[in-house]
């Protein structure tokens, strides 16, 4: 791959980091141990490096790096890492003793607080051994190994990074076999060679942002769209500014400190709800997750049905998002969660209807722009001004991330993904994210927080579990 420039997303995410923090995004994945094992017992951790080396020809940018260009003058650029060695991206970690999840717990947590260098590719894979047995395909306590997939956000969005991951797996099972895939860097470009390159395509996208909103504005077709934008905005310039998000106790400024922790929802209770209810997956992910804010509420003596509903951001991904052109390419929008109401099955309808007016919103034409200002201000001003906004950002309280998976079984040599459960680091004041991911008959769960301020993430996911089983009940 030739050197390329940040996109404005991922350039705009870059800027977002406060000092110590990093956004990142994965999964943590379980696998049938056996099939991974040599004749001793032993797991084949070379082997396994090896794997994963000759699957990165189809993933170029598992081997680039970030350059920073001189002075600031443009986004930094993707360059191929002439120190590139395998073994520092693939890891092999022994739980202490007795091991299982509370063990596995400790160190997802440490994991997700350490930022990765920014000197080498923003990725990393962690095979982990001492795992509690699982129950999964109708085989009970099945001795598994725990892999962890770790990716800095700017690399990817969780659609293309899923794409990703899942080419190291294989749809059938297959015996291990090294395939090595000879490689070789290109040279770093210059300074003065590099900081050309940035500015060049700083230009060329700064002219087609503005041919993008010129068409956008003056459509035919996009013409009452545009009018009913300006008309909202007018009338909330008159009216004053929006209603921001509320005062709960799941928002503040977040430290260097995260938590971790997941669990799985059977997809025949999803599916089962979205056909009694109407709407889609993504409709009863977000009434699930209204009821478990609700009983967390309940829980520490929060909850005020008479008060604000807690706002969620929602990243709309994009079908462009592939594995073989890693990138950001999604935009977002937000919905109230709605909370105060009594009957678990109106919420799922009520979260419906407020999702179908956002994706007719006239404002949604133009959210593909948003990441842009990326673009238009210089790099050094968003790394000073963009956490300092999003630590005070009064609009949303969470974030929602719901990634289509596969419905078929996958699998690493002849070892069976038994399950996977997505996280994404926090930002700003947003100090609770839920990222959820089908696999299979299961949807996986995981919830990231920072547990200063939000606390224990494991009685969060005992609320989704419980508040999934409810509606489960109701439709039943």
């Amino acid at each position: 791959m030739s050197t390329e420039s940040l996109t404005a997303e991922d350039a705009a995410l870059l800027c977002a980091e406060a000092p110590g923090t990093q956004l990142q995004i994965g999964a943590l994945c379980f696998f049938e141990a056996a099939p991974l094992r040599d004749r001793r017992g032993r797991l084949r951790h070379a082997a396994l490096r090896s794997h994963v080396a000759a699957r990165l020809g189809g993933l170029p940018r598992f081997r680039q790096r970030i350059a920073p260009v001189f002075a600031d003058l443009a986004a930094p650029m993707w360059v191929d890492d002439t120190d590139f060695d395998i073994e520092r991206h693939n890891k092999r970690v022994e739980l202490p003793a007795p091991g299982g999840t509370g063990a596995l717990r400790e160190f997802m947590d440490r994991l997700l607080s350490e930022p990765m260098d920014l000197a080498h590719p923003l990725w990393d894979i962690h095979v982990v051994e001492g795992v509690d047995n699982m129950t999964a395909g109708g085989v009970t306590d099945v001795e598994t190994v725990a892999v962890v997939v770790r990716a800095h956000h700017v690399m990817a969005d969780g659609i293309a990074l899923h794409a990703a991951a899942m080419l190291l797996l294989d749809p059938v099972p297959r015996p291990p076999r090294t395939r090595l895939h000879e490689w070789s860097p290109d040279q770093t470009p210059g300074t003065l060679d590099l900081a050309a390159r940035a500015l060049a395509e700083r230009t060329r996208r700064q002219a087609g942002l503005a041919v993008d909103v010129t068409r956008a504005l003056i459509d035919p077709r996009r013409l009452a769209s545009t009018t009913r934008l300006a008309s909202q905005v007018v009338g909330s310039i008159r009216n004053g500014p929006p209603a921001v998000a509320p005062t709960l106790p799941f928002t503040g400024p977040i430290g260097e400190r995260r938590a971790f922790a997941w669990d799985s929802v059977p997809m025949a209770d999803i599916v089962a709800v979205k056909e009694a209810c109407g709407g889609t997956i993504n409709d009863v992910v977000l009434a699930i997750a209204a009821g478990a804010l609700r009983r967390h509420l309940e829980a520490t003596g929060s909850f005020d049905s008479a008060g604000g509903e807690p706002r969620a951001l929602i990243p709309i991904g994009s079908p462009e998002s592939t594995a073989s052109e890693l990138g950001n390419r999604f935009s977002i929008t937000s919905v109230a969660l709605p909370v105060g109401v009594d009957d678990p099955l109106e919420r799922v309808r009520l979260v419906h209807a407020r999702m179908h007016e956002l994706a007719v919103s006239p404002a949604r034409a133009f959210m593909p722009h948003l990441f842009s200002i990326a673009d238009l201000v210089p790099p050094a001003v968003l790394r000073g001004l963009v956490p300092r906004l999003l630590e005070h950002q009064p609009l949303v309280n969470l974030a929602i991330s719901n990634i289509p998976g596969s419905r078929a079984p996958l699998y690493l040599w002849e070892s069976r993904l038994l399950g996977l459960h997505p996280f994404i680091n926090v930002v700003g004041n947003v100090a609770l994210i839920i990222g959820v991911l089908s696999y299979v008959d299961d949807l996986g769960v995981g919830i990231t927080v920072d547990p200063d301020v939000v606390g224990d993430p494991q009685t969060i996911i005992t609320h989704f579990s419980a508040a999934a089983t409810e509606l489960r009940e109701l439709v039943r």
